[in-house]
């Protein structure tokens, strides 16, 4: 395989690559988790059922990931599109399958990915859409509108019964002064997994605080296969199939975004194919999900963070954390020390790897013509619709449900802004 010829396996096991491949892990395991734990709340699962989906989710996640990271005839662009279970999805599946069952719900997905199959041919033929100018707009809008989740994660977690607690404000500002310290003061590789060290020291200052919940390690179970249809068999209904495949387009639109993101930082022209091999490697991603009874997944832009921060792009080291992704999936009390990293300790963290995602964002748009008016209000209005969407959700509420697809997250509301407005100022060249 592509993917295969190029990899020296000493590396993708040596320590050096473990470490780094760890940052990558950490940094996305608990927003990955989160997901499927609030579904299986709202949806009354039983404790074996939500074991299975937080399980088999990380093990369908890792599949995914594979898929974007290898470079077929067919699937993937050979870029680490780090794939995890979707936000955007949790809505839709919760009305769902509170409505219709989990039949249905977990049908719905698998109709969802025959959709995005049929659908990505189409898409890829877009690509002309996005010139630099949006592209940099989009990515910046990737990082702004996460600095919401960063700030919320530094308090305790949204929702938390000890949020905003000053201990929590404390524990999240010493991990990110010490990932500061390390990074402005360690050069070469303590350099590159200065935000392992931090989330690790992190931990063992939440240890000494007290905020260490080590009962998820305790009560995790050894061994989880997923299996085909283990929780239900699926069912289809057209408004179910309609409401995943909205979530499903909206999933291409944010791995659009992401590719462009590391394409830029790997020295990549990104071309039509693949954009297709892309889209194609998420469809699969949500017919397994159907199938294997898990959330679909989408791109996740806090690994983007951890590439640009660290400097290092080896595939070796996505190979790696594949691997280690597999293995928290299949062998969940390995999963159950990765969920255990306090909120708090994550948000010191996530200052670092949105903040580089934005500032990526700035540098690109840096590059284009900004004495040109035209751009400034493609850049203003898309950026301001887009923080607007995220910043009060609650304003798009009573849009009817054919449209509010659009004000579903502000990267889609600001990502579908730019392009429209780029198309109106510059025209399309193809």
């Amino acid at each position: 395989m592509a993917i295969l010829k190029n990899i020296n396996f000493k590396d993708v096991f040596s320590a050096k690559t473990t470490f780094l491949s760890l940052q990558h892990l950490l940094a996305m395991y608990a927003g990955a988790i989160v997901v499927p734990l609030i579904i299986s709340s709202s949806l009354n699962f039983t404790t074996q059922q939500t074991l299975y989906l937080v399980s088999a989710d990380i093990v369908i996640s890792g599949i995914a990931t594979f898929l974007q990271l290898y470079r077929g005839k067919f699937i993937g662009m050979g870029l680490p599109v780090v794939m995890a279970c979707s936000f955007t999805a949790i809505g839709p599946m919760v009305q769902v399958g509170g409505q219709y069952g989990l039949g249905t719900m977990f049908g719905s997905v698998l109709v969802a990915g025959v959709i995005i199959l049929l659908l990505a041919p189409i898409f890829a033929k877009l690509s002309h859409l996005f010139p630099p100018l949006v592209t940099g707009t989009i990515v910046t809008l990737i990082g702004a509108t996460l600095i919401p989740v960063a700030i919320n994660n530094l308090a305790g977690g949204e929702g938390s019964a000890d949020y905003g607690n000053i201990d929590n404000l404390i524990l999240g500002l010493m991990t990110f002064l010490i990932i500061l310290l390390l990074y402005r003061f360690t050069k070469g590789f303590l350099q590159s997994i200065s935000i392992l060290i931090g989330l690790v020291a992190g931990m063992i200052i939440a240890i000494f605080m007290g905020k260490m919940d080590m009962q998820p390690i305790l009560e995790a179970s050894w061994v989880q296969l997923p299996m085909p249809f283990a929780i239900e068999s699926p069912s289809f209904n057209p408004a179910a199939i309609l409401s995943l495949t909205v979530v499903g387009i909206i999933s291409m639109i944010e791995v659009t975004g992401i590719n462009y993101a590391l394409a830029g930082m790997y020295d990549k022209d990104i071309d039509e194919a693949d954009l297709r091999r892309s889209y194609f490697s998420v469809g699969i991603g949500y017919l397994l999900a159907g199938i294997f009874n898990t959330s679909p997944q989408t791109a996740f832009s806090q690994n983007v963070g951890v590439v640009q921060m660290s400097g290092e792009k080896r595939k070796s080291i996505f190979v790696n954390l594949i691997i280690l992704m597999l293995l928290c999936g299949l062998i969940p009390k390995i999963g159950a020390i990765a969920t255990s990293v306090p909120s708090a300790v994550l948000g010191g963290a996530m200052i670092f790897l949105f903040g580089n995602v934005l500032s990526y964002g700035i540098s690109v748009l840096g590059a284009q013509d900004l004495a040109d008016n035209r751009n400034q209000l493609i850049i203003g209005a898309a950026v301001t619709i887009g923080l607007g969407v995220a910043i009060a959700p609650a304003a798009f509420a009573q849009l009817p449900e054919w449209i509010s697809w659009l004000t579903s997250s502000g990267i889609v509301a600001g990502g579908v802004t730019v392009v429209l407005l780029n198309a109106f100022f510059h025209g399309v060249k193809k």
